[in-house]
């Protein structure tokens, strides 16, 4: 068999593959946007605020706390909410006590709940007085953040991210929400092959990766993603959008907001189909190629370079241990083949990541991206 009838055959090989793993996460992903959709429908946003100001004029406060169950609440005048987990971390942060000694009071035994409603109360009653943005959907408190955070609507800003990727032929493969961050995945359905100095041809399927918070986890960020077709070992590069929610002081009634909501969603969609249609030009492909051609190059020693990320917190011990095991074997169905580099490392990272809840997969992908970048600047 010539190389030229090997490359057809691999390619031919890993199509099916990945089109396999679009059929069967298509549900996934329809359920993951539904979902969006339908807790777009039940959120709210109000403004509360806190304060010793308030308590010292004898003013009932805009909002308290209280406990019951197994949960902790938010009460203001006339309604009622469960408090999210992320929310008592960022208030945490907001009345100036450790978010991680919060949040772990909160969700424990009956009396370390009792005591994280004593401090939130006292707290809110007599730290300086500020105004806050919550964030609900339905009964649930997910966000408590500053009155300068930028609202934007997130759906119609995935449906423009969606609707320019369908535009470049690009297909779903993946999605994934959690209850205060989405990300969504999308790919070329046909592979570029990649020969790499020391890691063998590699058949990569390239696109963008979408992810965004409602709730002050994290920004709205586009990434390149590329997925190896071999594995299905996924990655992200860096970011070509880092869209911080940073806006106007919202007045006491948000309603007067609406018409800014609206204008700051336009431009941002206006910005996504830009910057997503770049992602899928022959240029960027091009960068990808070279930046994987680069970090098959680079030499690596896997025991220090994990030893390295274990020590930043990067990586747990048990995960550097995994990804170990992952490179003793070498498995070429793991996408590991090869010498020792940046490039097999990566991969040994998104392999071991498969095996993670979903979350966490898609931080393994950023971390791999992370290596790849600093491969590439070596060049």
């Amino acid at each position: 068999m010539n190389g030229y009838e090997y490359q057809r055959g691999l390619n031919e090989v890993t199509e099916r593959k990945v089109r396999r793993m679009i059929d069967n996460r298509a549900a996934t992903v329809k359920n993951t946007i539904g979902r969006m959709i339908y807790e777009s429908e039940r959120a709210q946003d109000f403004t509360a605020a806190i304060g010793k100001v308030q308590h010292e004029n004898g003013s009932c406060p805009d909002i308290y706390f209280n406990q019951r169950g197994n949960r902790l609440l938010l009460q203001t005048r006339d309604q009622e909410f469960l408090l999210h987990n992320h929310a008592v971390g960022q208030l945490a942060d907001k009345i100036g006590v450790p978010a991680k000694y919060l949040r772990e009071l909160s969700q424990g035994p009956q009396w370390q709940q009792e005591l994280a409603v004593t401090i939130l109360n006292k707290h809110t009653d007599w730290n300086d007085r500020s105004r806050l943005l919550i964030r609900a959907v339905g009964d649930e408190v997910r966000g408590i953040l500053s009155v300068n955070y930028r609202r934007l609507h997130s759906v119609q800003i995935l449906t423009a991210f969606l609707q320019e990727a369908e535009k470049q032929n690009a297909a779903v493969c993946d999605a994934l929400m959690t209850d205060t961050r989405i990300y969504v995945e999308t790919i070329l359905p046909t592979p570029v092959c990649i020969p790499t100095v020391k890691n063998g041809d590699v058949a990569i399927y390239i696109g963008a990766r979408f992810s965004t918070s409602d709730y002050g986890d994290g920004s709205l960020d586009i990434r390149t993603f590329f997925m190896n077709g071999v594995c299905l070992n996924g990655m992200v590069s860096e970011r070509v959008m880092r869209e911080i929610h940073l806006g106007g002081r919202l007045p006491e009634n948000i309603l007067f907001s609406d018409e800014t909501y609206r204008k700051d969603t336009e431009a941002v969609k206006s910005m996504v189909r830009d910057l997503t249609g770049n992602l899928y030009s022959p240029q960027n492909i091009n960068l990808i190629a070279e930046k994987i051609q680069c970090a098959s190059g680079i030499d690596a020693d896997f025991d220090a370079e994990l030893g390295k990320l274990v020590k930043v917190g990067k990586l747990q011990k048990p995960e550097s241990e995994g990804i170990r095991k992952l490179l003793m074997n070498n498995d070429p169905a793991d996408g590991l083949a090869g010498e020792s580099t940046l490039w097999k490392l990566t991969q040994a990272i998104t392999a071991h990541g498969r095996e993670m809840e979903e979350a966490r997969k898609r931080e393994l992908h950023e971390l791999s991206g992370e290596l790849m970048a600093r491969a590439f600047g070596k060049a």
